[in-house]
């Protein structure tokens, strides 16, 4: 009987190239049900998937259904023109891409055209008065979603993630976060589109424009525990809106915060972007807004609508001439200048870290020259990027405010007011915002030098621990596993740890408990499980194709690997017997037998030095997979017999641990039972000889070929000759050998011994008797 992978092959290769072909194009037979149009009468057709999910083949393949069937003109609706040519039409799912040769439309400008007439005009969402009207039969739309990365609404559906070979940066960008950008893009897109002006009814639902991407993940934990989804080093630059819809740009901030005062306020949106804002203490309004005023760079104007706070504008500054100046109590026209030294090189800004669960964060501004560190503190809640632009802000302000202009205007210069510009006639340089007017008989005017614009570029960030907000206490399963050394020493053992917690709490720390120091660090969730039936013991070191083992696991997957491979330590997995001791098991072949649920065949049995700890391994023994998630610990020699109490640290927030008591003993480094036991009678004599092959640990899976030099000197070796349960005489030889001489038999027995069983155990000088092989003579 074949494999359903053969009888596939099989059935391929009588089809031939051309239906092959045929068949890679019959969509239904590929799709899953979720990339199909409904079934019945309907208007709109939403398919909500993740990246990658095939969103782009199955609206493709729904387009080409309705042109092969009449249905014309279509409309194909991208966020850019560029976009829909790239992504709908010529992208690796594309219209082109979805239709054999003879079928496949011709593109021309912006117009698809299939054989039979039917036709696809592109279009770009910016350009809605082409959606107008009755004339579509049908309308392909992507959704709206822009990455909160620098320059995001060049390219809205660019997507930086390094792991991809799609990723990228928008047009000019400098790949800096800037959720600011994010929230432009879809508050100026849901602003469009419910003007009725640019959306008669009738034509874009408002309801059913969908935002990509929320994710069910919870924030923070994603994306800090990057151990558990890596794709959380993408959420800074990416589109989620997870974490973000929280925040505030500054003009929604300063709105707020004006109007607890009672005052309407209208802003211009500036970085950096405020998660939140604590006000400890009662205050003016013009005192709570000063901070935000200060980070984002705004001023605050007055005019004849209200207050506004906004950015300078530069190409509006009002000209004074020299004529325009009269003299008063003061100076007519004075410049202060500070002295440059005194002028601050770096400034430290507090603030309070999103990131770390609101602890105070500080960051560093740094301009060329030399200069003084200046520090400041903000109540405001950032990020580490939005603190840097803060950062950036407050230094360029603090260095441009060294230079300040005083003049005296006539009293019916009044439409002058603080926060505009003004550029004195003959002055080069300029222009001066205006932040105070004194009014009396004159008008004095003080103005001060504008900051010049630094572009802060923050691509490269610390990455940021996982939340420590109260939670569900992380309780993980975890294994100790005492094996046999790996090194020379003979008496060093080593004890593999394992762990295992849904949902993981992050790196679980195993300290000792006595001295507090760290024993291994888990990173990642290993692959616990039980067995589910019995395992008999068998013989180490040899293929054992008569017994299987059935195991479930409490997550992770296991796979089959070669015989080579398990030969060469692969697929290795640790199970404790019943007695306690744990046992080394390859198995070459894994069978999925449900959801986590494995029969593996041909096991390599008592690997790793472990032949002398086989025994009977009831069902529910707990089992290990030694790979890269586990930790080893070498044990030096004193540590045999000894109770070690372990804790486990669950995640950085588990203060307390968990205790895990391990008992260090001796089975894992005594020495292991001889192999190929004989007992053959001498005829000549009547002696019985007993022979046997030693195994050592430095050739640790007993394989055939000569024995290496002893692990255990002087070489010494204990035979037990019984009966049953009764013993009738225990020997020491310091050879692989021992004749058991007929006078002795008579002895024992009353005569030439006709049956007995007998033991075999090497001697250690240090630990005793190792492990016993038991033999039968049989006459």
């Amino acid at each position: 009987m074949l494999s359903p992978k053969a009888e596939l092959q099989k059935a391929a290769a009588k089809l031939g190239d051309v239906s092959t072909r045929k068949l890679l194009l019959d969509w239904p037979a590929w799709a899953r049900t979720a990339q199909l149009p409904p079934d019945g009468e309907w208007t709109t057709w939403l398919l909500l998937g993740g990246r990658g999910s095939g969103k782009t083949r199955a609206g493709a393949e729904w387009v080409k259904q309705l042109a092969q069937s009449g249905v014309s003109p279509i409309a194909l609706v991208g966020e850019t023109m560029t976009e829909a040519m790239a992504v709908m039409v010529k992208g690796e799912s594309g219209l082109l891409a979805v239709h054999a040769r003879a079928e496949r439309p011709t593109l021309k400008g912006t117009v698809l055209t299939w054989p039979n007439g039917s036709e696809a005009h592109l279009m770009s969402a910016s350009d809605p008065d082409r959606f107008r009207g009755p004339q579509w039969a049908a309308a392909w739309c992507d959704e709206l979603g822009c990455g909160a990365v620098d320059k995001g609404a060049n390219q809205p559906n660019i997507f930086g993630d390094e792991k991809s070979a799609e990723s990228g940066r928008p047009f000019f960008s400098s790949g800096a976060p800037d959720p600011l950008i994010q929230r432009q893009f879809l508050r100026a897109q849901q602003r469009f589109w419910r003007d009725p002006a640019n959306n008669p009814a009738g034509m874009v639902d408002v309801g059913r424009i969908y935002l990509w991407t929320w994710d069910a993940r919870p924030y923070p934990a994603f994306p800090a525990l990057d151990e558990i989804w890596a794709d959380g080093v993408n959420h800074r630059t990416g589109h989620w809106l997870t974490g973000r819809l929280g925040g505030a740009s500054s003009q929604e901030l300063l709105a707020a915060v004006a109007a607890e005062h009672g005052v309407a306020l209208t802003a211009e949106p500036a970085l950096p972007f405020v998660a939140g804002y604590l006000l400890g203490d009662a205050s003016t309004g013009r005192e709570a807004i000063e901070p935000v005023l200060e980070v984002s760079g705004l001023r605050l104007r007055s005019h004849v609508d209200g207050l506004h706070s906004g950015r300078p504008l530069r190409g509006e500054a009002v000209r004074i001439e020299p004529d325009a100046l009269v003299r008063a109590e003061g100076p007519v026209l004075s410049r202060r200048r500070g002295d440059s030294a005194e002028a601050p090189g770096r400034l430290a800004l507090s603030y309070l870290d999103r990131e770390r669960d609101y602890l105070t964060g500080t960051v560093t501004a740094m301009r060329s020259g030399e200069g003084p560190l200046s520090g400041q503190s903000v109540a405001l809640v950032l990020d580490g990027a939005g603190a840097r632009v803060a950062a950036e802000t407050l230094l360029g302000a603090a260095a441009a405010e060294r230079e300040t202009l005083t003049l005296t205007l006539a009293p019916d210069q009044l439409a002058l007011e603080p926060g505009d510009l003004v550029q004195i006639a003959g002055l080069a340089e300029g222009p001066f915002e205006i932040s105070e007017i004194r009014d009396g008989l004159a008008r004095q005017v003080t103005a001060r030098t504008l900051p010049q614009p630094v572009p802060v570029t923050t691509v490269a960030e610390q990455r940021a621990p996982a939340s420590q907000a109260a939670q569900a206490r992380a309780l993980p399963l975890v294994l100790a596993a005492q094996l046999p050394g790996l090194g020379a020493d003979p008496l060093a053992t080593r004890l593999v740890i394992g762990a295992f917690a849904r949902p993981w709490p992050g790196a679980i720390t195993v300290a000792d408990e006595v001295t507090g120091a760290p024993v291994a660090q888990l990173p990642r969730a290993a692959v616990l499980g039980e067995l589910v039936a019995s395992l008999p013991a068998a013989a180490g070191g040899l293929w054992d194709d008569a017994n299987t083992l059935e195991i479930r696991l409490h997550g992770g997957h296991l796979a089959s690997a070669s015989d080579a491979a398990v030969l060469a330590g692969a697929n290795q997995l640790a199970v404790q017997s019943q007695a306690g001791t744990w046992e080394i098991i390859g198995f070459a072949q894994a069978e999925l037998l449900g959801a986590g649920h494995f029969r593996l065949h041909r096991l390599l049995r008592g690997q790793a030095g472990t032949a002398g700890t086989m025994g009977d391994t009831p069902a529910g023994t707990p089992a290990m997979l030694l790979d890269g998630r586990v930790g080893r610990v070498e044990l030096e020699r004193q540590w045999l017999g000894q109770e070690r109490l372990l804790r486990c640290y669950a995640g950085a927030g588990d203060l307390t641990g968990t205790e895990l008591d391990v008992a260090v003993t001796s089975a894992p480094a005594l020495p292991l039972p001889p192999a190929e036991l004989t007992a053959e009678r001498d005829s000549a004599t009547g002696a019985i000889v007993l022979h046997w092959r030693p195994r050592h640990r430095l050739d640790a899976n007993g394989g055939q070929g000569f024995a290496p030099s002893p692990d255990h000197l002087p070489e010494a070796y204990r035979i037990t000759i019984r009966a049953g349960t009764a013993v009738r005489r225990v020997v020491e030889t310091g050879a692989a050998q021992w004749s058991y001489p007929l006078a002795d038999q008579l002895s024992d027995w009353g005569g030439p011994a006709a049956q007995f069983q007998f033991s075999v155990c090497q001697l250690s000088a240090v630990l005793g008797e190792g492990h016993k092989a038991e033999g039968v003579f049989g006459g």
